[in-house]
This record gives C-alpha cells, sequence and structure tokens, in this order.
C-alpha cells in the first residue's frame, strides 16, 4: 500500500467513526494535504482492488470500508 493509500485509509476511518457517514473526496484530499483528484482515485481504487474500501455508484459519499 502507497503512502497516499495509507493516509487515506486512515482518514477514512476515523471520519466515519465519528460522522457515521464517507466523507467527500474534497474532506479526504483537504484532510491528506492532496492537491491531485487523479491521484486520490489512483489511490481509491488501490484500496478498492485490495479489498479494504468499496464504493457505492452514483453518490457522492460513496467510500465506505470494508467488512
Amino acid at each position: 500500500m502507497t503512502k497516499k493509500g495509507v493516509k487515506v485509509l486512515r482518514f477514512l476511518r476515523k471520519y466515519i467513526k465519528e460522522h457515521e457517514i464517507p466523507p467527500t473526496k474534497a474532506e479526504i484530499l483537504d484532510a491528506i494535504g492532496g492537491k491531485s483528484v487523479m491521484a486520490l482515485d489512483y489511490a481509491i481504487k488501490s484500496l478498492e482492488e485490495s479489498g479494504k474500501v468499496k464504493r457505492t455508484l452514483g453518490k457522492q459519499r460513496n467510500i465506505w470500508l470494508a467488512n
């Protein structure tokens, strides 16, 4: 897992625990200090392929932790 992937996963765990909904991509970028949505999409796709997260298509807040 990349450093960015680790940051994203840690933020997702914390955010979902506190708010009970997933963050937006903008909130993730802000939290991890990222600037590129494409790089974030790549990190999320890698997490999804490794089974760490799952996405619900058609929703804005669609990145959930996989069980």
